[in-house]
C-alpha cells in the first residue's frame, strides 16, 4: 500500500493535492481577510510509512492496491488494448508511466469514448506510456528524451523540482514494482500520431 510520510500541514496539504487530483496547471488560491493560501500539486517521491513496509507486486497489481489513487480506467483499457496488462505483469522490467482516474477526467468525453473504441489506437497510446528498463524519475530527467514501447520517445524534465513527462506532471514518483518502477501521471500523454 502507498504510504506517505506526513510532516506538518504543508505536508498534509501537498498530501492532499496528489490524492484529490490537483496539477500545477490548475492550481487555485484561496484567502480570507489577512492571508492568502495557494494550492498546487507538485511530484512527490513515494516513501513508506514507518514500520509498515509494503510487499512489492508487480505494476499490474500495484494499480489494483493502493491508497494514493484510483487507476480504473487504466486498467480497463490495459486489458481491452489487446491484454497489454499481461505485458505489464511480465518480467520487465518497465518503467509505466500510470494516468490515474483523475488524469482520464481531462479527457473529452467523446474523444476518451472513440479511443476505446479503436484497440489499435487505444493501444498505441497506452503503450507511450510503457519505456522498457527500470527508471527512477531523476534518471529519466537526467536523459531528457527516452524512447517508449510504443516507438516514439517521451520528453522529461524536472523544472523548479517537479517532474514532468511531456507536458503531464509526474504527481508521485519512483514507486517500486517487482518488475520495475511506476510513475503517477495527472494527464493522459498521446505519441504524435495518435493526436
Amino acid at each position: 500500500m502507498f504510504c506517505f510520510r506526513v510532516l506538518g500541514s504543508a505536508a498534509l496539504a501537498l498530501s492532499l493535492a496528489v490524492m484529490t487530483g490537483f496539477n500545477a496547471a490548475d492550481a487555485k488560491s484561496s484567502s480570507d481577510k489577512s492571508k492568502s493560501v495557494k494550492i498546487a500539486a507538485k511530484t512527490t517521491k513515494y516513501s513508506e510509512k514507518e514500520g509498515f513496509e509494503r510487499k512489492k507486486l508487480d505494476i499490474i497489481n500495484t494499480l489494483k492496491e493502493n491508497e494514493v489513487t484510483r487507476f480504473m480506467t487504466l486498467r480497463d483499457g490495459l486489458t481491452q488494448a489487446f491484454e497489454l496488462d499481461k505485458v505489464l505483469k511480465g518480467n520487465g522490467p518497465f518503467t509505466f508511466l500510470a494516468p490515474s482516474d483523475d488524469a482520464f477526467k481531462h479527457y473529452p468525453a467523446d474523444d476518451l469514448s472513440q479511443l476505446f473504441d479503436n484497440k489499435k489506437k487505444l493501444r498505441q497510446v497506452l503503450e507511450y506510456h510503457i519505456i522498457p528498463g527500470n527508471y527512477r524519475a531523476a534518471d529519466l530527467a537526467q536523459m531528457g528524451t527516452v524512447k517508449t514501447m510504443e516507438g516514439h520517445s517521451v520528453s522529461f524534465s524536472n523544472p523548479g523540482g517537479d517532474y514532468y513527462a511531456d507536458k503531464s506532471l509526474m504527481k508521485v514518483i519512483d514507486i517500486p514494482c517487482t518488475n520495475g518502477m511506476l510513475h503517477v501521471l495527472d494527464r493522459v500523454i498521446q505519441p504524435p500520431l495518435a493526436k
